[in-house]
């Protein structure tokens, strides 16, 4: 469900959690926001982007200083059905920027340290005298990536892509493959963590994961489009998804995404809902008390980790790349790019103070043609993502996603 950089990616991995359909533009009446240069700017990119990458559905939100300049959807649904910008997708990786949000705030209220063994609430896991919630939040715990695991995952999941998987089915895989690192000595980005993750907060609190997530995040930010599924359902409307990455081109909305996240905060949304969200616990304090959000999106670990024989995704982060508490950061931008199914995000913050523009968010969120790729069991790239960079660039061209500006 969850994208990394082109070079960090496994050799075969889970691929992604026409014509003009409508085009609304929020907040501000449409004639007003026809003559905004930045609008047309952003919306000039979408629709190149859309022809020229081969989408089927491209749904985008961009916000400056928490208002949407622009919010847009281009496409079709399913075939002969228009997109709407209500449409509803699988969120993914956004959602452990809300697991570790929930992990804050339950800090701040003392009812989770983030910094004792995590044997307190998992006494049998292996490394749990050790490991810690903040290691799982930054992936530096070292609990091998069940999704990199070709036996025990890729080829059952493959041969039936609507299994429910347990967690504990997942915890198994991942301790199936052998560690290449003890706790806090290296990074590899590992969805196992975050299903460890899970069970460690509900253990410390006695409640669900999904019941924490409605009371601190999903209540409080009004996220009415944002609902938790262990399971394959979407609302309506939906936003089918199509892939060819078994083989055959086919529709593959109900994948049950069961494996990609801690059970409880597996999620559909709304576009809006995404980059507004994203905008309000990552781009400004108030939803997160200073130090907590500072935390979440600090570049502690530039610098940190090393290429390791075995373990494809560790390498050395850098202001190209590194990880905070839960959230990509590229730069000075925070992110998130889940892909799965077909079905590709991208969302990024550029948090208040790093630039005269403002605090910027854009949101994207696309589905592909079958000719959108030659090679759809290879590496294929997330273009939500290439859409938001391009954006980024557009709005922010002295400081867009990547490596970190000198000053």
């Amino acid at each position: 469900m969850t994208d990394t950089p082109r070079t960090l990616r496994s050799t075969r991995r889970l691929v992604g959690l026409t014509g003009l359909a409508s085009l609304l533009l929020a907040s501000t009446p449409l004639a007003a926001q026809e003559t905004d240069p930045g609008a047309d700017a952003v919306q000039k990119i979408a629709l190149d982007a859309f022809d020229a990458m081969k989408l089927n559905a491209l749904l985008l939100e961009v916000r400056i200083d928490g208002e949407p300049l622009i919010t847009l959807a281009h496409g079709e649904a399913m075939p002969g059905v228009p997109l709407t910008t209500d449409g509803h997708f699988r969120n993914g990786a956004v959602a452990l920027t809300y697991v570790a949000a929930v992990a804050l705030r339950l800090a701040e209220e003392g009812r989770f340290d983030l910094d004792r063994p995590i044997a307190e609430w998992m006494p049998d896991l292996p490394a749990a005298d050790t490991a810690t919630p903040r290691m799982l939040l930054n992936m530096t715990a070292g609990y091998p990536d069940h999704v990199a695991n070709e036996k025990g995952f890729l080829e059952p999941f493959y041969a039936d892509p609507f299994r429910q998987w347990t967690p504990e089915e997942l915890i198994d895989v991942s301790l199936s493959t052998p560690r290449r690192f003890a706790p806090g000595e290296n990074w590899d980005y590992s969805h196992s963590g975050y299903v460890i993750l899970g069970r460690v907060m509900e253990a410390a609190t006695g409640e669900k994961l999904a019941a924490l997530m409605q009371r601190y995040v999903l209540d409080p930010l009004n996220l009415s489009q944002t609902q938790g599924h262990d399971t394959p359902f979407v609302p309506e409307p939906v936003v089918h998804s199509y892939t060819a990455e078994r083989g055959v081109w086919e529709d593959a909305t109900h994948w049950n995404p069961s494996w990609t996240l801690a059970q409880g905060s597996v999620q559909t949304t709304g576009i809006s809902d995404m980059a507004r969200s994203f905008d309000t616990i990552t781009g400004i304090d108030g939803f997160l008390q200073p130090q907590s959000r500072k935390a979440m999106i600090e570049p502690r670990l530039i610098g940190f980790g090393s290429p390791l024989e075995g373990c494809p995704n560790c390498h050395t982060l850098s202001s190209a790349f590194s990880y905070g508490l839960g959230a990509m950061l590229r730069g000075d931008w925070v992110m998130q790019t889940p892909s799965f199914a077909g079905n590709a995000s991208a969302v990024a913050t550029l948090p208040q103070g790093h630039s005269p523009e403002g605090r910027v968010t854009i949101a994207v969120a696309v589905t592909y043609r079958e000719e959108a790729f030659d090679d759809w069991q290879g590496n294929v790239p997330n273009r939500a993502t290439d859409i938001v960079q391009k954006i980024a660039g557009e709005l922010v061209p002295d400081n867009p996603p990547g490596p970190r500006p000198k000053r």
